[in-house]
């Protein structure tokens, strides 16, 4: 286990994501920043870049390893195609040695999403990433607050690269918010 997290006896929340232009970087700010807001919680950030594969191979051991320490794990990707970007999906393949070792079981899941359009498949988005926590016996969580979009299976935003436009939006970012605020607050319940 995380040295650090022991000696502060702090809860470890880890946040994986792919953005390709940036919007799904801000949506992962949004949902850190709500994450923090509560008390005896780190939090971790991890952007998928080039240098984590070597081909179209997941190569990052350590981060897998701090997925291990983590209590609770949330993805971020946009939504490509209506589906999770090909980024995270290696990712995803990789963790499949730790799935029958039941390393993740029990640990709390969450997932964001940004794509272009206001529906944009982002639930068939969302739902991947649910399948994925649910192989490894994670516990799936929700947006329960608020949901700018009416996607209520994890945090969304919309974005176009068209100015002048703030993307994704404040309302946006404030869903992605209050999701990282409810996954702190339920992985402190169940962590107790």
């Amino acid at each position: 286990m995380n040295e650090a997290k022991l000696s502060a006896n702090r809860l470890l929340i880890s946040i994986v994501y792919y953005s390709g232009s940036g919007h799904t970087a801000e949506m992962a700010q949004a949902v850190a920043k709500g994450v923090a807001s509560a008390s005896r919680v780190s939090v971790a950030q991890h952007r998928i870049r080039d240098e984590d594969f070597k081909g179209s191979r997941w190569l990052n051991e350590e981060v897998l390893k701090q997925l291990d320490d983590s209590d609770a794990i949330i993805l971020g990707s946009p939504t490509y195609m209506g589906s999770v970007s090909a980024q995270l999906k290696a990712f995803m393949d990789a963790t499949s040695s730790r799935c029958p070792q039941r390393k993740w079981v029990d640990k709390v899941a969450a997932a964001f999403t940004v794509s272009a359009h206001p529906s944009g498949d982002k639930l068939n988005m969302l739902v991947t990433c649910s399948v994925f926590a649910m192989q490894h016996g994670m516990i799936w969580v929700g947006v329960a607050d608020v949901s700018n979009l009416g996607i209520f299976f994890g945090a969304s935003g919309c974005a176009i690269d068209e100015p002048p436009s703030e993307m994704p939006s404040t309302e946006d970012k404030l869903t992605g918010e209050l999701l990282g605020r409810r996954v702190a607050r339920l992985t402190r319940r169940l962590c107790k």
